[in-house]
């Protein structure tokens, strides 16, 4: 069992010589501790490749098809209807009332209301206030305030910020770029075509095609590119600024006036009128006047009007209308027609183009149109009308008629009446009155103000970023066209052409160019710069002020015052007034009338009318037809295609 337990010792004491035996023999330099040695030390790096695509530019060519119009001048024959107008007359019958006029007497009653004015006279008594005025004295109190102003001076503190400039020096660090130029000379290569004209006779064909139209299919191959999207880590690092406030305290001093209440006497008189009535009893004399009647008789003229009716002669200005028909040409239009035109041959594209004709203009006359205009043929006629004038007559009657004359009448009556006047009565009364009366007091207050200074902190956080790869993904679509073949008429006919022939000729030409290099240079520089610290500093200010204290001041006068009493007078005056009897009368009159009775009378007249008629005419009109053909060429055109590539990334 002691051999057991010391196994375990010996083998460590013998590994402890071991590994002392070995750091002397290696000089300290196997004195590490294994753990440190990692297979990142110990290995090669593990390169890895990552996808890169790069962009590779084809020239493709693909056959395109353009129109080639071609337009003819085709004669088309129309028929066209011409009006034609012709004036007619036809017969028009119609019926007239024709009004006669029958005269006849009719004996009309009338009344008339005749006034019959009387004038009155009645007694009106009224009353009237005489004023009388007396003359008292009154006693006017008043009171005065005279000001007294007194002179003092309170002490104000207050504290104020002294800006204090202290200077400090700040490195400033830039860089600037020199540019470094270099010469050089390039060998430019170039081709010139010398042209050599040649003539040759070109059979020049064209056709008038009829297009037919055919539908096909085909697979449409193209390239998609996918994104594919990876992330990766980016430090993120900013700096912070955190306020640390301080707290403050300064006392402030000053002075504030306190008001304070202070009691005084002042009297109060018044004077009030107390009425005091009294009765009176007067003898009036009032005057009433009386009707009296008295009958007169007065002569009255009345004129009346008769009618008398004579004829006589006029003449009268009448006339009738008539309706005359005029034709108006239409305008003249200028219209257009382009000729037909010709092929001519391009011996540099071996093909035709199409050269229209020119543009012919010629004047049209537009149909024209008939109008129709009344006017108006005055003539004179005589005819007979019968006047009515009236003439005045004169009538007298006698008449009988009261007049109302006033006899005046006085009769004394007993009158009471009551007087006023008013009696004056002296009050007075002790009213205590309040002043206020300002009182200053220093005082002391606490102000609190807070500092602040800001504490720079710097913050790092690892943001996720995620960048766009490119994959490109072959995908097939289907793709409509439609073919158009033409069915040919043709024609030939030959044109003497001129061919140029190109000659290539190899020329060198040297041209200078001038390259740019920016070389960076490193600056530094000391500016002073200055920081403000506010210094508090403590001041004292010395702030005048008066205070005012009203003085009473008692016053008194004697004011002259009237008082008006009202004494009543009756008078009596007379007022005349008119009244109006209206008495009827029958009287009669003859009325000579007219009544109108319609006779119907037939009348004939010719009314001018319009007819038209459509004559047909052969017209044969120029119009272009224009065919059209289809006619291939090249197109060049640039494919962009993305290439994969590996690029080894050292991790």
């Amino acid at each position: 069992m002691r051999l057991k337990s010391f196994l375990p010792l010996l083998v460590a004491a013998v590994s402890l010589a071991a590994t002392e035996q070995a750091r002397a023999s290696h000089c300290g330099a196997g004195c590490y501790p294994p753990a440190c040695c990692t297979p990142d030390q110990c290995c090669l790096p593990v390169v890895r490749y990552r996808v890169c695509y790069q962009t590779v530019t084809e020239d493709r060519t693909c056959i395109r098809y353009r129109p080639v119009y071609h337009t003819v001048m085709r004669q088309c024959t129309e028929t066209v209807c011409r009006p034609v107008y012709e004036q007619r007359l036809c017969t028009h019958r119609y019926t007239v009332c024709k009004p006669v006029w029958e005269c006849y007497d009719v004996v009309r009653k009338y009344t008339v209301m005749k006034p019959i004015y009387e004038s009155h006279c009645r007694t009106h008594c009224y009353t009237v206030c005489k004023p009388v005025w007396q003359a008292y004295q009154v006693p006017v109190y008043w009171t005065t305030y005279r000001p007294e102003y007194q002179q003092h001076v309170r002490e104000c503190r207050y504290t104020v910020c002294k800006p204090v400039w202290q200077s400090y020096q700040v490195p400033v660090y830039w860089t600037t770029y020199r540019p470094e130029y270099h010469q050089h000379v390039r060998e430019c290569r170039y081709t010139v075509c010398k042209p050599i004209w040649q003539g040759y006779q070109v059979p020049v064909y064209w056709t008038t095609c009829r297009p037919v139209y055919e539908k096909h299919e085909r697979d449409y191959p193209y390239c998609v590119m996918k994104p594919v999207w990876q992330e990766y880590q980016v430090p993120v690092r900013w700096t912070t600024c955190r306020p640390v406030y301080q707290q403050h305290q300064c006392d402030r001093h000053y002075t504030v006036c306190v008001p304070r209440q202070e009691a005084y006497h002042v009297p109060v008189r018044w004077t009030t009128y107390r009425t005091a009535y009294q009765k009176h009893i007067v003898d009036v004399p009032v005057t009433r006047c009386r009707t009296v009647v008295e009958p007169r008789q007065r002569v009255v003229r009345t004129c009346t009007l008769e009618p008398v009716y004579t004829e006589r002669c006029i003449k009268v200005q009448c006339g009738h209308w008539e309706t005359e028909s005029c034709y108006i040409p239409g305008p003249v239009v200028t219209r257009c027609c382009r000729q037909p035109g010709t092929w001519a041959f391009d011996a540099c594209t071996c093909t035709s183009h199409y050269c229209p004709g020119p543009v012919v203009s010629y004047p049209v006359q537009l149909p024209g149109r008939w109008v129709c205009k009344r006017h108006y043929v005055p003539h004179e006629e005589i005819r007979t009308i019968r006047c009515c004038h009236m003439v005045r007559r004169e009538h007298c009657h006698v008449e009988t008629y009261n007049i109302c004359r006033m006899v005046p009448e006085t009769i004394i009556h007993k009158c009471c009446y009551t007087t006023c006047h008013l009696v004056p009565e002296e009050h007075c009364k002790i009213v205590t009155c309040h002043r206020c009366v300002m009182v200053p007091e220093p005082r002391v207050e606490k102000i609190c103000y807070t500092t602040c200074h800001m504490v720079r902190e710097d913050h790092c956080k690892m943001v996720t970023c995620r960048k766009c790869t490119m994959v490109s993904e072959m995908h097939c679509k289907k793709v409509c066209y439609t073919t158009c073949r033409m069915v040919p008429e043709q024609h030939c006919r030959m044109v003497t052409c001129k061919k140029c022939i190109m000659v290539p000729e190899c020329k060198v030409k040297y041209i200078p160019y001038t390259t740019c290099r920016m070389v960076p240079e490193q600056h530094c520089k000391m500016v002073t710069c200055k920081k403000c610290i506010m210094v508090p500093e403590c001041k004292v200010k010395y702030i005048p002020y008066t205070t005012c204290r009203m003085v009473p001041e008692q016053h008194c006068k004697m004011i002259t015052c009237k008082k008006c009493i009202m004494v009543p007078e009756v008078k009596t005056c007379q007022i005349p007034y008119t009244t109006c009897r209206m008495v009827p009368e029958e009287h009669c009159q003859v009325v000579h009338c007219k009544k109108c009775r319609m006779v119907p009378e037939e009348r004939i007249c010719q009314v001018p009318y319009t007819t038209c008629r459509l004559v047909p005419e052969q017209v044969v009109r120029c119009f272009p037809v224009t065919s059209c053909h289809l006619e291939p060429y090249c197109v060049s055109y640039k494919v962009c295609r993305h290439i994969p590539i590996y690029v080894p990334v050292c991790e």
